[in-house]
């Protein structure tokens, strides 16, 4: 073969020779813009993009003029495209009033095309809840939608009384101050429905009762914020009816009333009780042991909870595989009621995670007491009335007494963190079943240590114990001569710093 031929086949385009449906399976990963701009490679790309399945819109408001090109932009795509099924519609932006019929035209073009996967993030300029979109009633109806996303703050919901959603499998919803009487019957729509997301913002000084009664649901994730500030639980409750959940999700700084019935299926459980104020009301244990003791039946736990109490857990007789989130507060009593509670425990994980809320936690309680003396002097001032004078002064003197024992308590509290108490009797995991264990953030804190020697000590079937090593209070090398000194209740144990 002579050089110029060579050269010839050097410079095949190999790629244009391929299929068009391969071709514009290839595009369908690109953000419809950049796969538009292929039209002009050459001849042979000019309408490959017109049956691109897959629809990708997503703008970041810089100008006007940049808006409205965005907007028409969508608006040729839509029209100039072939008739071919749209398999997945993605839309995230923020937009005006005034455009929400175009938007409502694009959702019914998607949805006349036999749309899939349905994505929407759309947020509007305008204050919450005076500019209102509403979902178009095909998009319940649509008996091609497996996969609905909508994140919005001004999407209202008007769902027809029967026959929605009749194949969704997938729904990851963002509902913000939600309306109650929606609440109650949105989530009993979806016949088919395996996997759903719930998040959203919720206000203090509202009732909201969500109703889940979802026979198909696999997994469940609610991941709830709190607005405004109360001392007491907030009034809002989540009913679960899902026999066939088998992962459970819950990341909460507020900590509704949870009731979850039939999850005999439950076999993960991620739980992560965020701080708030509302956490050191009385009820919140009564709360967070519903919550524990309707999944304890899973075989895998990740715990984060530095504000729960002991006290709230239930048995574990399942658990295989504990990951528990230590906070600043570094609750070892927590730790140790768990191991006791989870006789077949084979893989603990121990996460070290500091967090900015520790600080929170400290003034919060200082508040707490600060109000409880307050009551305390105002009912003693109102006893006694016989010299309003002298009543204050010793209220006074009372206050600043109790100021001073609740600094000192504050300062006792976190200036040193708790020692580990070893066990007198081993809990039956770390004697039978314990396997690996993995420490992660370890700083070398001296009840870090006594915890670790306790584990390595009493785990007699131990394999592997690895520890992650955080900031360092002192020299890592004098950490390892002391950590080659502990006993190991396990002759095969192998320990690994990282």
């Amino acid at each position: 073969m002579g050089s110029q031929s060579k050269l010839q086949v050097g410079n095949e385009d190999k790629i244009s020779e391929l299929p068009d449906a391969v071709l514009s399976h290839m595009l369908s990963f690109l953000a419809t813009k950049y796969a538009v701009r292929t039209s002009v490679l050459s001849t042979r790309w000019k309408n490959i993009w017109a049956s691109v399945p897959c629809l990708d819109f997503e703008h970041k408001y810089s100008c006007q003029s940049d808006y409205v090109g965005f907007l028409s932009f969508i608006d040729r795509v839509l029209y100039y495209r072939d008739s071919s099924d749209i398999q997945r519609f993605r839309l995230h932006f923020n937009g005006f009033a005034e455009d929400f019929s175009r938007i409502d035209g694009w959702i019914r073009t998607a949805i006349r095309r036999n749309v899939v996967e349905l994505d929407l993030n759309v947020k509007s300029f305008g204050r919450r809840g005076q500019q209102v979109f509403e979902l178009p009633k095909s998009v319940f109806i649509c008996k091609t939608l497996v996969v609905l996303k909508l994140i919005s703050n001004c999407i209202s919901y008007a769902p027809p009384k029967s026959g929605c959603f009749p194949n969704l499998k997938f729904l990851h919803i963002r509902v913000d101050y939600p309306d109650n009487d929606l609440m109650e019957k949105l989530f009993s729509y979806f016949p088919l429905l395996e996997d759903l997301t719930i998040e959203g913002e919720m206000l203090c000084d509202i009732r909201c009762n969500f109703k889940l009664s979802v026979p198909k649901l696999k997994t469940l994730r609610i991941n709830v914020d709190s607005v405004g500030t109360s001392e007491e639980p907030y009034e809002y409750y989540f009913s679960i009816n899902a026999p066939k959940l088998e992962s459970l999700d819950l990341k909460l700084d507020i900590l509704p009333s949870i009731l979850l019935e039939n999850a005999k299926s439950l076999v993960k459980a991620v739980v992560n009780f965020y701080y708030h104020e509302a956490f050191l009301h009385a009820d919140f244990c009564n709360r967070a042991t519903t919550v524990l003791a309707a999944i304890s039946n899973v075989e895998y736990l990740s715990l984060s909870a530095h504000l729960l109490d002991a006290s709230c857990l239930p048995a574990f007789d399942n658990l295989i595989h504990l990951k528990l989130v230590l906070h600043d507060c570094y609750h070892w009593e927590l730790l140790a009621e768990l191991l006791k509670r989870s006789p077949n425990l084979e893989c603990l994980v121990l996460e070290h995670k500091q967090t900015q809320r520790t600080k929170k936690n400290q003034r919060m309680k200082k508040i707490q007491r600060t109000k409880k003396n307050q009551r305390m002097k105002q009912a003693e001032d109102k006893a006694n009335s016989e010299d309003e004078s002298n009543s204050e002064d010793k209220g006074n003197s009372e206050d600043a007494e109790n100021s001073k024992n609740e600094e000192t308590s504050e300062d006792e509290e976190y200036s040193e963190h708790p020692w580990w108490n070893e066990e007198e009797f081993a809990p039956v995991c770390l004697l039978s079943h314990l396997k690996t264990i993995s420490i992660m953030g370890f700083k070398g804190r001296q009840d870090e240590k006594e915890v670790a020697k306790y584990l390595l000590k009493n785990g007699e079937v131990l394999k592997k114990m690895t520890i992650c090593m955080g900031v360092f209070t002192y020299s890592k090398e004098e950490f390892y001569k002391e950590f080659a000194l502990f006993q190991r209740g396990s002759r095969t144990c192998r320990v690994k710093f990282m």
